[in-house]
This record gives structure tokens, sequence and C-alpha cells, in this order.
């Protein structure tokens, strides 16, 4: 990167908000050290209270989605890092977390249909679910992809002040085994 192209990302980052950024490979280390960072730039940023256990909260869900349900072009193991990125930003009245990452085409519909789903409920139907889901001991027979408790995308829809944006775009470089998701969240 020339010194010309890093001037217009650094504007284009400034004229965008952002506050944190990410793009590189995630493990469990690189989740750590991504999540102590943004705690001491919140800290330093003076957010406290509900807006910075949301925050939090939602960079950490993201994060764990890359690790736990983000693909590689390479087909790693279980342990291997995944690549992705993830940004924090602000604009006037809230902050945005953004994260990208590949998952298999093949999952696309299923993630798609949740975050649907998720944008036509209300927060105390989000509630609500997130709830049942807490109490809903046979998940894992359920819902043999989800690594966790199948809360990740209700946590975050929950701590969201606006629905939940997403997107899917093609990876060319896969050759169709593999989409680009996005999600957004505001807090």
């Amino acid at each position: 990167m020339d010194f010309r192209a890093f001037e217009s990302f650094r504007d284009a980052a400034g004229d965008a908000g952002l506050v944190y950024y990410y793009a590189g490979h995630f493990d469990e280390e690189v989740r750590r050290s991504l999540s102590a960072n943004l705690k001491s730039r919140l800290e330093m940023e003076s957010v406290g209270g509900t807006a910075k256990r949301k925050l939090f909260s939602t960079f950490m869900e993201m994060a764990q989605n890359v690790l736990h349900y983000g693909g590689c072009v390479e087909t790693p193991s279980e342990t291997e890092a995944r690549p992705g990125a993830i940004a924090v930003g602000r604009d006037a009245s809230s902050y945005w977390i953004v994260c990208g990452n590949l998952v298999p085409v093949e999952h696309v519909a299923r993630i798609a249909g949740k975050l649907d789903q998720l944008k036509q409920m209300s927060l105390d139907e989000i509630k609500a679910a997130y709830r049942e889901q807490l109490a809903n001991d046979d998940h894992a027979n359920t819902d043999t992809i989800s690594k966790g408790a199948g809360l990740g995308l209700l946590t975050i829809a929950r701590d969201s002040i606006q629905p939940v944006e997403y997107a899917f775009y093609d990876d060319e470089a896969s050759v169709g085994r593999f989409s680009r998701f996005y999600i957004k969240a505001f807090v």
C-alpha cells in the first residue's frame, strides 16, 4: 500500500466514524487480544454502563461467530485461525459494529432465514425468544450446526437498537464454496 492509498483509507475510516478495526485471521488468542484492546478503547472514550456492556457483548458474539462458523478456503481444522474482519464505529447517535467472514454456501439460507425472522420481531419478542432458547436443553439435538446454545444472533439482535442488517456476497476465490457474510448491529 502506498502512502496515498493509506491516506485514502484513513480518510474514509474517519468519514465513516471508524473507532476500531481488525482484518486478518481469528483464533482464540486474537479474539482475546481484540477484546482487551476494545475494552481499553471504550474506557479511553469514557463509554460506560449499558452501552459498554452491549458493545462488548455484541463484539464478542460476532468475533466468536468468525471463530466457530467462519469458513476458510484452505479447509482448516477446527483449531485453525479463520479469516475475518470486525469494526466498531460511531455516528451522531449510536455505535455500530460490523463483522465479515466466509460462510459455506450451504449455510447461507439458514443464516438469512434466522436473521430475517429476527428483523420481523419486536424487542420484547426477541427477549422472549432469548429466554426460551436459554431454557432449551435440547438445542444440541435440534441444531447440529450451532456450536453453542443458539444464543449468538439473538444476543446481537437483543442488544441492537435497530434491526440487524446483513448481506451475503459471492466469494469468487472459493469457486462457489463460500459466501462472504456481513452483519451489522447498532448500539
